[in-house]
């Protein structure tokens, strides 16, 4: 879980333009590196949680796509709950440091807010579990 830096407090102002829109279009991935990274990296993206639902990010549905090149550049898609975020800096943060911690892994996060992000996004057994 994500330590929040002391004085947190909720934002009332977005934190992310809500009308965000980008993808990863312009990143052609490497199948082969894909395929040997891509189990790994789904194992530190369930490491990253959002600090107010206490659910890991990928079981949240946050994360949109994933590109590993071959040079070893993960091209991480992501949303936030929220435009509202107050984690929308330390979440994405967060991703970068967990996957570089795989050897030989650089990580480039971009935040999109379109299409928005929902409930049914999350995986249906933490959904169950979550009483959604």
């Amino acid at each position: 879980m994500i330590d929040m830096p002391q004085g947190w407090v909720p934002n009332d102002n977005a934190s992310v333009d809500p009308h965000l829109e980008c993808d990863l279009k312009e990143i052609t991935e490497h199948p082969p590196t894909q395929e040997e990274y891509m189990p790994l990296i789904v194992e530190k993206l369930k490491e990253c949680y959002d600090p107010e639902i206490s659910v890991d990010i990928y079981n949240l549905g946050l994360i949109y796509d994933v590109k590993v090149t071959e040079d070893g550049y993960v091209h991480v898609l992501m949303s936030l709950t929220s435009a509202f975020c107050p984690a929308a800096d330390i979440i994405p943060q967060d991703v970068k440091m967990k996957v570089e911690s795989i050897p030989n892994l650089k990580c480039k996060v971009k935040i999109t807010m379109q299409p928005q992000w929902g409930r049914e996004m999350i995986n249906p057994e933490v959904r169950d579990l979550m009483g959604l």
